[in-house]
């Protein structure tokens, strides 16, 4: 089984977009779901069977996941006409606990890893082609049903570019794609020719796609470059140098192809022709979050926005914009409790990875994904980047288990 669970995830990583995108033209559903049922049997198989005990942060997203599905049935925030049992098999929380499961008693061997190195850089090369391609057609592999019902609230009358992420979800791109460049930055080195098209391809893709919380998650990444490594002086500086000739080279291109990077910086990064609209809808969700939460701290009220909260959000935003106070605002201090301590134990394991074997990806590769919920709205774990970080924490840490079982031995 351990074989055929590898070449699984040889299938759907990292090319999850893009089979979400094959798998529209067979139905409209949701992936998610398909593959939720497909695996849940499997990993229940796993759990019940397993003999070693579970990491920590997997315990306590299980139980965060067993409180929100409790939360959605006791609240009834099932949406209206809509099955029961389709939705919670849809949800994106439980579909994330069965790949944790399955990967935390799965064996990545070092061929896995090797070919999943090289399939991420293809990733991150075609996300780039994309990218450029849709500066000319906005709607070349972009899924144009994002712009229909309560989804256009978050887009307005702008196509954002998105590459082929956005048939797995909006914020897609923003999510997996630092991380995808965190994980190829630790495996190709600064020496190797693919280098410089990794730093091009983060600074591209990410301008593209006009939104500041992207910006900023790939600086992050690019950051370990910095702090994360034993280079030299000389060698970071030489890295500076890399970043400004590649910047200087993509404004050049960028002129020459008559992409208006100004309109860019002034509209989506400034707000100057929205008066700063974007900021003050995250004051105003605060504003909001200290009236409503008092009622309810403790349990929370679903995870749903009720039409009270957004009355006072006065159409500035259709919910508490802002993740951390969201899920405070929905699951209340018990459950987010759940939540937040299974993060702290997931960014300890890729932290102790990142000292003891100098693999970073990982870590930095989370880190931008919680500091992007300082004003997204929701932590779906389930997002494609999430799930390799985890994957690689899962071959480091068995590295280590099996070091430990030698040394036992000897």
């Amino acid at each position: 089984m351990n074989k055929l669970l590898q070449n699984l995830f040889a299938i759907l990583f990292p090319f999850f977009p893009l089979l979400a995108w094959a798998y529209h033209f067979v139905t409209e559903k949701p992936i998610e779901l398909a593959l939720n049922v497909l695996l849940m049997p499997v990993a229940v198989y796993l759990l019940t069977s397993s003999k070693k005990a579970m990491p920590k942060y997997l315990i306590f997203f299980i139980i965060f996941t067993c409180y929100h599905l409790a939360s959605v049935l006791i609240n009834d925030t099932i949406p209206a006409g809509t099955n029961s049992i389709y939705f919670l098999l849809s949800d994106l929380n439980l579909f994330a606990c069965t790949l944790f499961i399955i990967i935390e008693n799965t064996i990545f061997e070092e061929k896995f890893i090797s070919r999943m190195n090289r399939n991420i850089f293809i990733i991150i090369v075609l996300t780039l082609v994309v990218s450029l391609i849709q500066i000319k057609n906005p709607e070349f592999l972009f899924n144009v049903r994002l712009l229909e019902g309560d989804e256009l609230e978050f887009w307005g009358d702008e196509v954002r570019n998105t590459a082929f992420y956005s048939w797995v979800s909006t914020n897609s791109i923003g999510i997996t794609f630092p991380i995808l460049i965190a994980i190829a930055l630790s495996f190709y080195d600064t020496k190797k020719m693919l280098f410089p098209l990794l730093i091009l391809s983060g600074i591209i893709v990410s301008f593209l796609t006009k939104s500041r919380y992207v910006m900023l998650s790939v600086i992050i990444v690019f950051s370990q470059l910095f702090f994360a490594t034993t280079k030299s002086l000389m060698k970071k500086v030489s890295l500076v140098f890399v970043f400004g000739a590649s910047i200087f080279l993509i404004i050049y291109a960028a002129d020459a192809a008559g992409f208006d990077i100004d309109e860019v910086i002034s509209s989506r990064i400034l707000e100057k022709d929205t008066d700063m609209n974007s900021a003050k809808a995250r004051v105003t969700s605060y504003e909001v979050f200290l009236i409503k939460f008092p009622e309810n701290p403790w349990l929370g009220v679903g995870p749903k926005t009720r039409s009270d909260v957004i009355a006072l959000l006065n159409g500035e935003a259709p919910l508490i914009h802002i993740g951390y106070l969201s899920y405070l605002y929905f699951y209340g201090i018990i459950g987010c409790s759940f939540l937040f301590i299974a993060i702290y134990y997931l960014l300890k394991n890729a932290w102790v990875v990142g000292k003891k074997y100098n693999f970073w990806g990982s870590f930095y590769g989370l880190i931008t994904f919680f500091v992007a919920n300082t004003t997204l709205v929701y932590f779906i774990f389930s997002e494609m980047g999430i799930v390799l970080a985890v994957i690689y924490l899962r071959y480091y840490n068995l590295n280590s288990e099996i070091r430990s079982d030698s040394d036992g031995i000897e």
